[in-house]
């Protein structure tokens, strides 16, 4: 493997139906193990990322934290990037936003759709930037008691081509989950079309016997699923590689067995 990709960033990915004080509990856990990064899904009506990583802050010295995705239909993006600023305040620099479009899950209990959604995400992308580095755009004048401007970056997590297209002109980065991994190539070329941004890569993981065969994920113990976190970053050299947890196991369980594949994908990787 290449030098320079020897190493990318690696994480976990947790769904927030979980009680919050496990989610805490994994974020910290994460940390004192090594892990680069946390992220934490936003389904509106769940429990609360940014809450869980306010928490998280204090206890935590290395973990970045991301929230992935919010939607910009359900939280102004204004008011998300104030949010995030905040968070990337109290823990020194370790905040990352994600937007997407927003999915059934999050929109369907308000009877919510989004329209025109390559003009929603550019838009959030603009206007949240604009908060967070208290800069004025046409979206956003700061006043007088808005908080000084940071730099937090922005992910856009999306399926769609040109919303992909659309994250390589205006954001920081990708988040892939949920994709067929067998399309993953084309959806690196999508977010690298413009200029090469962050790639952030998590595929689904199922770790119980008893998984069903899905496209979208890596399946079984955790030195198969090292083998396949391997194999990912040798074909599309992601800058972050990530397990995001669907089994629906208990938190702690699921990240016991994350923590072990991500040691066993390390020195996979360590020894090429």
């Amino acid at each position: 493997m290449s030098e320079q990709y020897a190493l990318p960033r690696v994480g976990i990915w947790m769904f927030p139906d979980a009680p919050a004080q496990h989610l805490l509990d994994a974020v910290i856990r994460a940390d004192r193990a090594g892990v680069d990064e946390c992220w934490i899904a936003d389904e509106a009506v769940s429990r609360e990322p940014m809450v869980v990583f306010g928490a998280a802050a204090p206890q935590t010295t290395h973990v970045k934290m991301g929230v992935g995705i919010t939607s910009p239909v359900i939280r102004h993006p204004g008011a998300m990037a104030s949010s995030i600023a905040t968070l990337d305040e109290l823990s020194g620099g370790r905040a990352m936003l994600g937007f997407g479009v927003g999915g059934a899950l999050s929109l369907d209990p308000f009877g919510l759709k989004a329209e025109k959604p390559v003009a929603l995400v550019r838009d959030a992308i603009r206007a949240a930037r604009s908060v967070i580095e208290r800069q004025p755009s046409d979206l956003y004048q700061p006043p007088a008691h808005a908080a000084p401007g940071r730099s937090v970056p922005i992910f856009v997590g999306s399926r769609g081509e040109q919303i992909n297209k659309l994250a390589s002109r205006e954001a920081d980065g990708v988040f892939f989950s949920s994709w067929v991994l067998a399309s993953l190539g084309t959806a690196v070329e999508w977010a690298r079309s413009v200029r090469p941004i962050h790639v952030a890569m998590y595929p689904s993981i199922r770790f119980r016997a008893d998984a069903p065969d899905d496209p979208t994920s890596l399946c079984g113990d955790p030195t198969a699923v090292a083998a396949g976190l391997v194999d990912l970053v040798e074909r599309h050299h992601p800058e972050s590689i990530g397990l995001a947890l669907v089994d629906g196991d208990p938190i702690p369980q699921m990240v016991e067995s994350a923590l072990e594949a991500i040691r066993l994908y390390r020195a996979a990787v360590a020894a090429r």
